[in-house]
Order: structure tokens, then sequence, then C-alpha cells
């Protein structure tokens, strides 16, 4: 289906950049990347797809008469972006300043892995690009955790490149959690918690291992009361340590949410750039979604608009904005989301019953979850969509 009219964004605009190489590809991660430990890694041909990409995608939107404002955020995302020479990052920015430039006060956020993180790499990127926020994966800060998962780095790496970045005069940055580790015990799961918060991070990610059926860990893994009393201890010590809760695997400084992880969860727009990046508009009262392939060799053969824009419906649409809004701390606007999507969530039939378990709470005109309903949000924002 062809573009059509652009309704107003009130959410924001952001962009982000995929960088598929890693040192070693985690088999626990489910993102797009190539492990290349070698120098004749193809970085400069992923840097050229990427300014081609991002040429194509302004000339497309702009025969389509598609306006985007300045970009609120950019998110240097991988595979380990961190392994990129500033100087090819400073190239990629110059495309993003030349098709889709930033407000002054943009977040540029790049992930960084700790054994990557060294003085002279910071201040090269300090030289180089506008990044003003770094997110490192710490996972854990017990040594046999760090194997099981497959990390390349130990603990005191993780405690280094913290100090580094501070030092850097990077005063935001994040710290990755990774909790329902096998093996993992309640204590080692608050420990993790409080370790990282001395490390002074203005924002923690604490996320639940996640895996496939067929996974050598899946068989492994803790029982659904030790992943609900992991969580439950560990927010509890995020939120004792200075960090609140604004999404459900997300806890910040107050004023240093992730302005781009907001952008996703509120129905914003991005594009994504790269291989495997994914783009969302909304447009005439729907989502429109494209994808990036996810194979290095035939992106770079041809980087241009390799997939198309598809639209979503208006159940889709309101489908993906109920799971996403849900998870936040103030959960959904109500009146907002019944004028954008065209669906009044007060009308399903299972919100009396959400509300009388204590599952959900509705006041000012806004519907969230309740720390109980957190716990079965993915369960609750499915069952809202029955009318």
């Amino acid at each position: 289906m062809g573009f059509v009219a652009l309704c107003r964004m009130p959410r924001g605009f952001g962009i982000y950049i995929h960088l598929p190489f890693c040192t070693h590809r985690c088999s626990y991660c489910d993102f797009y990347s190539l492990a290349r430990k070698d120098e004749a890694a193809p970085y400069a041909a992923v840097v050229d797809g990427i300014v081609a990409e991002l040429a194509g995608l302004s000339q497309e939107l702009r025969v389509k008469n598609i306006r985007l404002p300045l970009a609120e955020t950019i998110f240097l995302g991988g595979g380990t972006p961190s392994l990129f020479p500033a100087p090819l990052l400073e190239q990629v920015f110059g495309a993003v300043e030349e098709f889709f430039p930033w407000a002054s006060d943009a977040e540029i956020t790049m992930e960084a892995n700790p054994e990557t993180v060294t003085t002279a790499y910071l201040e090269s990127i300090q030289k180089h690009t506008p990044v003003n926020r770094i997110s490192m994966g710490a996972q854990s800060f017990e040594s046999r955790h760090l194997k099981t998962l497959e990390r390349l780095c130990t603990a005191e790496d993780v405690k280094r490149a913290a100090g580094l970045v501070r030092q850097a005069g990077f005063e935001n940055f994040n710290l990755d959690l990774i909790f329902a580790i096998p093996g993992q015990t309640l204590e080692e799961v608050v420990r993790d918690v409080e370790t990282a918060a001395s490390l002074l991070p203005t924002h923690i990610s604490f996320y639940q291992l996640t895996l496939t059926p067929g996974h050598k860990l899946f068989s492994s893994l803790p029982d659904e009361s030790f992943q609900v009393e992991g969580y439950e201890r560990g927010a509890h010590a995020l939120e004792k340590a200075g960090y609140d809760l604004y999404e459900i695997s997300n806890f910040a400084k107050r004023g240093k949410e992730c302005r781009h992880n907001e952008l996703y969860w509120t129905g914003g727009d991005f594009l994504g750039v790269g291989p495997s990046a994914s783009s969302r508009l909304f447009v005439d009262g729907a989502f429109m979604h494209r994808k990036q392939i996810s194979d290095l060799a035939k992106y770079l053969k041809n980087p241009v608009s390799t997939h198309a824009w598809e639209q979503n419906t208006a159940q889709q649409s309101f489908l993906e904005a109920t799971f996403l809004e849900m998870r936040t701390r103030s959960g959904v606007d109500l009146n907002d989301f019944s004028h954008r999507y065209g669906y009044d969530l007060r009308r399903s039939r299972k919100l009396p019953v959400f509300k009388e378990q204590g599952w959900v709470v509705e006041e000012g005109g806004f519907l969230r979850l309740t720390r109980q309903g957190r716990l079965l949000a993915d369960g609750i924002c499915r069952d809202l969509a029955d009318y």
C-alpha cells in the first residue's frame, strides 16, 4: 500500500543506526550481528551503505510528500558500534545531518561493550561525533554468569569502562543487566543491581533472560517463581538506589529516561538504517513499517529501499500501541489513545476483571498496570483488545 497524507506526529521523531559487527556473537542475542575479529571487517562498506540508504530514504520520503521534523534522538545500536573507528562514524553523522538533521538538544546514544572502551576511543568519539550518551552491556558481575552468557568482559572490565565513561565527561550513560540466568540466586540478582548502581549510571536496563526452545540453556532457565521474585527484588533494589521505573524493564534517575526508548513506546516515528534495521511512521491513523534485509551481503549490494513499506490496519496499530504504551509507568492516556487509534480501552470487556484483580488502575484519565500487573503485562495487553 502506498503513502498517503501524513498526520501530525506529536510523539517525536528519531533515527536508529544498525552497526552489525561484534567481536563475538552471544547465543542468547536476538539481534542480527556478525562476529568479526579482524581489522579487515568491512566497516567502511557498511558506512557507505548507510550513507547511501539515508540518501535514498530522503529521496523516497520527499517524493511521497512525507516531511519529518528535526530528529530528537539518534541511537547507534548493534552489534557493537564501539568497534567502528570514530572517523567512520563521523561520516555517518555527516549524512544524517545532510538528510535528516537533528535538534540542538537531541539525545545521541552509542552502544558499547566494556572491553572496547578506552580513554583514547572515548576522546576520539568526542572529537568526531556528537554522541552524548553511552549504553554498555554489563549483564552480570558474577564471573560464572558472564561465562554462561558468553561475555568476553569481566566484572572488572565493566567497572573500569564505567569509570572511563564518567571521566571522559559522559554524564548520561546506561548499564544493561540480565537476570534469571541459569544457576543464578536471588541474592546474586540483588547484588548485581547494587554493584551496577555503585558505578553511578544515570540509567539501568533490567532484562529477564529469554530464550527460545532448542537453545542449549533453555531447559536450565529458572522457574516462573524465580523469575517473578527476581524481578521484584531487583526492581525494589533499583528503586532503593534512586532509580525510578519508567517502563517495565527500564529504570532511570529522574529526568534521565532514555528518550529514544520513550519514542518507541509512545508511538513516535523512527527511521532505521543499516542491515536488519526497522522503521515506523504513523500515517493516516495507522502505523507503517519497513524492515531492512537481515543479510549483510545483500544489504551492501543494494542498501537503498531493499524492502518496501507495509501499512498496518487500524486494529494492528491499536494492538501494537497497547502492548507498548501499557509497559510504561504512566500507561495509556485514554482520551488521546482513543482519538489517535480509534479504540477506547474503556470499552474492553476484560477491563472490569483486570481492575477487580488489582492488575490495572484507571486514574486521572490514564490506564496503567499496577506492580502486580506488570508481571502479567503481555497477557493483560492482549486481552484488553477483547471488545
